[in-house]
């Protein structure tokens, strides 16, 4: 599975709900094609550095994720034909930064914490 960091800018005229459901669809496109989100931060809404498709200003969204090797083509395409998206971009990264490595180790503890308090909660 490779790893990859998506920015894209959804756009402005959606409202709020429309905004959270088309960021919901497509993380759940993601899993589905057997990846991964790894990390999603909201940037919010902001302006951009000039007009695309007649907008100036974006909602801006920075992801962290795990895809396999064909999966990237279908994620470009399934954004390119909905309509929120006013533009992305996918970068590969050789290796998990440093913070989001961090996030991931602390979120496999938890998990584990979980399945031994579980586990311990059952016996008795």
């Amino acid at each position: 599975m490779n790893y990859y960091e998506m920015l894209y800018i959804v756009s402005p005229v959606l409202q709020e709900g429309e905004r959270d459901e088309l960021i919901k669809k497509l993380n759940e496109f993601i899993v589905q094609g057997g990846g991964e989100v790894v990390t999603e931060n909201r940037w919010g809404m902001r302006s951009l550095a000039y007009p695309i498709m007649k907008n100036t200003s974006g909602y801006y969204v920075l992801e962290y994720i795990k895809l396999l090797p064909d999966g990237l083509k279908k994620l470009q395409y399934f954004m390119k034909v909905n309509e929120g998206f006013i533009r992305s971009m996918v970068l590969r990264k050789d290796n998990v930064p440093a913070a989001e490595k961090k996030r991931e180790e602390m979120k496999n503890t938890e998990k584990t914490m979980d399945k031994e308090a579980e586990n311990g909660n059952g016996s008795k």
